[in-house]
C-alpha cells in the first residue's frame, strides 16, 4: 500500500512537471509571437490569469523611479495606479527580488503608509514581485488574489516563482531593446537637428534679408518640433515693450504676409507682463502646457487657440533683444526638454542674426532715413555695375533732390524738415521694387540704383517716385500744410556710362537740368542730351 502511494506521488508530480514545463513552453511561444513590449505583458499577463485564475495581474515599468501600468486589462484609468521609489523600508524588502506578499485575508495593506500615500487601495493586490538586474529595476508586477478571494497554495507560489524567473530575463531584453530603439530615434534626431542648427548657421552668413532669415528659422522650428504657429517678437526701447515682427504658420497667409511685411501691427506687451514678458526680463525659458489657461498667459481681448506654449529669449552679448514664441504641439502632444534645447539653440542663431542686422545696419544705413548712406551706396553700385557687366543687363540710377527744401528748414526749422525727410525717405522704400537699392546721397538728395533695368523702365518707376512723393501731405501742429515734392535726374548704363563715377556725374547733370526746368519733374540723360518726360496727372505745385 505504501509502495503504491509512493507511486502514485510520482505520478502527480511528475505530471506537475509535465504540466509546468508545457506551461513554459507556451510561454516560450507568447515571447517569440509578441509584437511589443506591451503587447508581451499583455500575453504574459493573460497567461498567468487564466492558468492560476486570478482576480487580476498587472505590470509597471520603472521610469526614473515612477512606476507606470503598462497593462491593464481590466482598469481603464491608469492613471489612479502609478508610484514612486522613495527608498523606504517597503522598498528594502522589494529588492530581496522575492515575491512580496502586499496585503493579509487578501484586502488589508501590510505596507499601509505606501498603499495611503500612492492610493493604491483599488489596486486589490496580493503580491508584489520587482523585476531587476545588475541592480538596476525594470518592472513591478502586482498579482491580485485568486478568484473567490481563495488562498494560494504553496504550488501556486512556486509556480508565480518559476515563471517570474522564466520572464524575467525576456522582459528585461524586451525594455532594453525598446531603450536602444528609443536611444538610436533620439540619436538620428540630434543629428537632424544639428543639421538644420548647421543649415540656419550658415543661412545666418548667406541670407542678407533679415526678415526672410527669420521666417527660415521659425519654419525650421516648427518642423523640427512638430508645432502650429510660431512668433518672434523684439524689444522697443523706446515704449518698453516687446513687439511681434514675424510670424510664421497662421491659418490666414494674407495676414501674416501683412504682418511680416510691416502693413499690419500687432499687439505690444509690457516688459515683464505675460509669460513672453517674464521669459525676457529673468532671460529663462518657459514652457507652458497650459497654454491659455496658465495663470501666467496675458489675455490681449482675444479668444486665442493656444493649447502648449513655449517661450525663448533672444541673447545678444549677454542682453536680451527679444523672445520666440512656439505655439501647439501638433496632435495634442506636449512640449518637452529636447523641443525647449532645439528651439534654445535656434533662439541663438536667431539673436546672432538680429545683433548682425542691427551692426549691419549702423553701419551701413542712414539713422534718420534708414535708408543707405553715401560710403555703402557707392560700394553697392559698384558691385551693381560689375553684375551688370558680367551677365550683359542694363541698370539705371536715379538721383532726387527735395524741391525747396532749404525754405522749410528756414521757416519751420530742422524738425519739420526732417520730418520732411522721413516721411519721403518712407514713400521711396515703399514705392521702389524689391531689388532696387535706395540711398540717402547728402543732406535732402537720394538715390535709388535700378538693377536690371533699361532706361524706358526706370522712367515708369522714375515718375512713379515723383507722383507719390507729390501725394505726401504733413500737417503741422498749428495747421499748416507742407506738401513736398522732388526733382528727378536719371542715367543709364551702359548707354550714357561704363563707370560708377560719371554714370553719378551724369545722372546729377539731368537732375539740375529738372531743377532748372520748373522742379517737381524727371529729367533724363541720353548721348544726345537732356529731356523732361511729361508728368502723369498729379498735383504739380512745389514748397513755396
Amino acid at each position: 500500500m505504501l509502495m503504491e502511494d509512493n507511486f502514485a506521488e510520482k505520478i502527480s508530480t511528475l505530471q506537475k512537471n509535465f504540466c509546468d514545463l508545457n506551461n513554459l513552453f507556451e510561454l516560450s511561444i507568447i515571447a517569440t509571437q509578441a509584437e511589443s513590449l506591451e503587447d508581451l505583458i499583455d500575453k504574459i499577463s493573460d497567461f498567468i490569469s487564466q492558468t492560476l485564475n486570478l482576480d487580476n495581474i498587472r505590470f509597471f515599468i520603472n521610469q526614473n523611479n515612477v512606476y507606470y501600468m503598462v497593462a491593464n486589462p481590466n482598469i481603464e484609468n491608469r492613471e489612479n495606479f502609478q508610484f514612486e521609489n522613495d527608498d523606504e523600508g517597503f522598498w528594502e524588502v522589494l529588492n530581496n527580488g522575492e515575491l512580496t506578499k502586499v496585503t493579509a485575508d487578501g484586502k488589508r495593506p501590510i505596507y499601509k503608509s505606501f498603499w495611503e500615500k500612492y492610493n493604491l487601495y483599488n489596486l486589490n493586490s496580493s503580491y508584489f514581485k520587482l523585476f531587476q538586474k545588475d541592480g538596476i529595476p525594470y518592472f513591478i508586477c502586482s498579482v491580485g488574489p485568486k478568484e473567490g478571494n481563495m488562498p494560494f497554495s504553496d504550488s501556486d507560489i512556486k509556480y508565480l516563482e518559476k515563471v517570474f524567473t522564466y520572464v524575467e530575463p525576456i522582459l528585461i531584453k524586451y525594455i532594453k531593446r525598446r531603450e536602444q530603439e528609443n536611444d538610436l530615434r533620439k540619436l538620428q534626431k540630434s543629428l537632424h537637428n544639428i543639421s538644420i542648427l548647421y543649415n540656419i548657421s550658415q543661412a545666418v552668413n548667406f541670407i542678407d534679408d533679415l526678415k526672410r532669415l527669420l521666417r527660415v528659422i521659425l519654419s525650421k522650428a516648427l518642423d523640427t518640433i512638430e508645432a502650429e504657429k510660431g512668433s518672434l517678437m523684439l524689444y522697443n526701447f523706446t515704449e518698453n515693450v516687446l513687439q511681434t515682427k514675424v510670424v510664421y504658420g497662421l491659418a490666414d497667409k494674407n495676414l501674416e504676409a501683412e504682418i511680416n511685411n510691416g502693413l499690419v501691427e500687432c499687439g505690444k506687451i509690457k516688459v515683464g507682463e505675460g509669460i513672453a514678458g517674464s521669459v525676457f526680463v529673468e532671460k529663462k525659458s518657459i514652457i507652458s502646457n497650459l497654454g491659455k489657461n496658465d495663470p501666467r498667459f496675458l489675455k490681449m481681448g482675444e479668444d486665442l487657440n493656444v493649447s502648449s506654449l513655449l517661450c525663448v529669449p533672444l541673447i545678444a552679448k549677454g542682453e536680451a533683444i527679444g523672445v520666440i514664441n512656439i505655439t501647439n504641439k501638433q496632435n495634442g502632444k506636449l512640449f518637452n526638454k529636447q523641443d525647449l534645447e532645439f528651439i534654445e539653440a535656434l533662439a541663438n542663431q536667431a539673436a546672432i542674426a538680429i545683433d548682425n542686422a542691427k551692426l549691419y545696419e549702423l553701419a551701413t544705413k542712414d539713422g534718420m532715413t534708414k535708408l543707405y548712406i553715401y560710403r555703402h551706396f557707392y560700394t553697392l553700385l559698384e558691385t551693381e555695375l560689375k553684375r551688370s557687366a558680367r551677365y550683359n543687363h542694363e541698370m539705371t540710377l536715379l538721383m532726387m533732390d527735395i524741391d525747396n527744401f532749404k525754405s522749410v528748414n528756414d521757416t519751420y526749422g530742422h524738425p519739420v524738415g526732417d520730418q520732411v525727410l522721413k516721411e519721403i525717405a518712407n514713400c521711396i522704400q515703399t514705392t521702389i521694387r524689391k531689388i532696387d537699392i535706395a540711398s540717402r546721397y547728402g543732406g535732402e538728395e537720394f538715390t535709388v540704383i535700378l538693377p536690371e533695368t533699361n532706361s524706358m523702365d526706370g522712367r515708369v518707376i522714375a515718375e512713379r517716385l515723383r507722383k507719390n512723393i507729390s501725394e505726401i501731405k504733413i500737417k503741422l501742429k498749428d495747421g499748416t500744410i507742407i506738401a513736398p515734392t522732388i526733382s528727378i535726374g536719371m542715367s543709364e548704363y551702359p548707354s550714357c556710362a561704363l563707370d560708377e563715377q560719371t554714370l553719378i556725374e551724369l545722372a546729377d547733370v539731368a537732375l539740375y537740368n529738372a531743377k532748372n526746368n520748373g522742379k517737381n519733374c524727371v529729367c533724363e540723360y541720353s548721348p544726345q542730351g537732356c529731356t523732361l518726360l511729361p508728368r502723369s496727372e498729379s498735383r504739380q505745385e512745389t514748397i513755396s
